[in-house]
């Protein structure tokens, strides 16, 4: 109970939770803190007749405001809504003074307010009686008789106040506390979910196998286990099966060593045939023996020049009187395998020495990528025998005939190699006839 309990916390279902949660609560503590910590104090209404009593300097009995009363020399701007010129009358009729020596002024957000007491004054105003009460902010003013205007204020929630901005901008200030708690969560939990893919990703390359780290949510935990798992099996099977097909391929040398020895008496005819056929099978033989040590040999990754390493064997098929020819050789350093790129790319020019008579060399960059390109003028291959060229022990028929062509693993070994130094390899036909073999090999960061 409590191991499954602990899994559902690790969950991906609990973390959903647990952040539509933070949201709730953050949401709530922002209001909460809007309301508590800068929440303007309420404001006790103020009828007309009390300003007016405040105008004469006379005290009022209600609970007492936060209002200023001063004086100033500067008149005061002409008021631009019926509500205020309305209230504004009725203030000076209450002071007993012209209508155009008194001025009141409501805040933006409060004249739709009284817009509903201009039919009430209309109405109620005519026997004299009617006193509205004044709410929020308002600034009075009458002109004295020495000449100065005296004003009440009060400031309430003005439109610049941080109450009414944020009333305003709700959705900006929850997008500023509800973002970064997003991003930081989405973070978190995506984390371990990129670690788990590039982990698989790598063993789909065919690199080292490496095991996937087991943190995170429980789900992501579960199947890092099971794929760690499934990699050990498929590591062991690996193993097993260039070991088996390792072992018979060294044990066939053997018998084949005294078909040899048994066919030194056999007649011309007969030894030259059996000749022929053991020399195609020590061939085999010994193609196998690299594949199965492509497969197994630990890598030993150094830095290195390509394109020394290509033109160097460029110069050894030319030696033998093969046409084989170097382009380009742009110096380019990479970290590799020194026997396994030698294997990649002599089996690439050997097939194209082969098939197609001739073979040129290039040694370029493309990007992030060291780009070595192998063109042949042979007959080519079809669509349907490009997709299955590097399949093992496939061979294009019947142009590669068996007397000619080798086993169907040379191509096998090249895209395996190129995808231990985390690259690939591509073929295509060429406009002129033959096919293009395009190695891309990762560059140093």
């Amino acid at each position: 109970m409590k191991g499954r309990l602990l899994r559902w916390v690790h969950s991906i279902h609990a973390h959903m939770l647990a952040m539509a949660l933070g949201v709730i609560i953050t949401l709530t503590a922002f209001s909460l803190s809007i309301l508590f910590l800068i929440h303007p104090s309420e404001k006790t209404p103020v009828s007309v007749y009390e300003v007016a009593r405040l105008m004469r300097g006379q005290p009022i009995l209600r609970d007492a405001p936060v209002l200023r009363i001063r004086d100033s020399a500067d008149a005061p701007r002409a008021m631009s809504h019926a509500s205020e010129r309305l209230l504004a009358g009725m203030l000076a009729d209450r002071l007993g003074l012209p209508r155009s020596d008194v001025r009141l002024y409501l805040n933006r957000g409060d004249q739709q307010r009284y817009d509903q007491f201009t039919r009430e004054i209309a109405l109620y105003g005519r026997d004299g009686q009617v006193d509205p009460f004044i709410v929020g902010t308002f600034t009075a003013a009458a002109k004295q008789p020495s000449g100065q205007w005296r004003m009440v204020t009060r400031s309430a929630r003005a439109p610049g106040t941080i109450w009414n901005l944020t009333g305003q901008d709700t959705l900006l200030f929850g997008l500023l506390f509800i973002i970064p708690l997003s991003m930081w969560f989405s973070a978190r939990l995506t984390r371990p979910i990129r670690s788990f893919a590039a982990s698989v990703e790598q063993l789909d390359a065919g690199a080292e196998a490496r095991p996937v780290p087991v943190k995170g949510p429980t789900e992501i935990r579960m199947a890092a286990v099971s794929l760690n798992a499934m990699q050990a099996r498929i590591a062991q099977f690996v193993q097993e099966r260039t070991s088996v097909v390792g072992a018979i391929a060294h044990d066939l040398r053997t018998p084949l060593s005294r078909l040899h020895f048994h066919l030194a008496a056999a007649p011309d005819p007969i030894r030259s045939a059996a000749q022929e056929e053991i020399r195609q099978m020590e061939q085999l033989i010994s193609t196998t023996l690299d594949f199965v040590d492509n497969e197994s040999r630990p890598r030993v990754m150094e830095p290195l020049d390509l394109g020394l390493l290509v033109e160097g064997l460029v110069d050894d098929f030319a030696d033998m009187g093969r046409d084989v020819a170097i382009a380009d050789a742009a110096p380019i350093t990479i970290h590799g395998d020194m026997i396994l790129l030698r294997r990649l790319f002599t089996n690439l020019i050997d097939n194209a020495v082969k098939y197609g008579d001739a073979a040129r060399v290039a040694v370029r960059t493309e990007g992030a990528m060291a780009v070595v390109d192998v063109a042949d003028n042979g007959p080519g291959m079809a669509a349907d025998q490009l997709a299955r060229a590097f399949e093992p022990f496939f061979r294009g028929e019947p142009s590669r005939n068996r007397r000619t062509g080798g086993v169907g693993l040379g191509l096998s070994i090249v895209q395996s190699a190129a995808h231990a130094h985390g690259g690939h390899v591509t073929l295509a036909a060429r406009a002129e006839g033959g096919l293009c073999a395009c190695i891309f090999l990762p560059l140093p960061a």
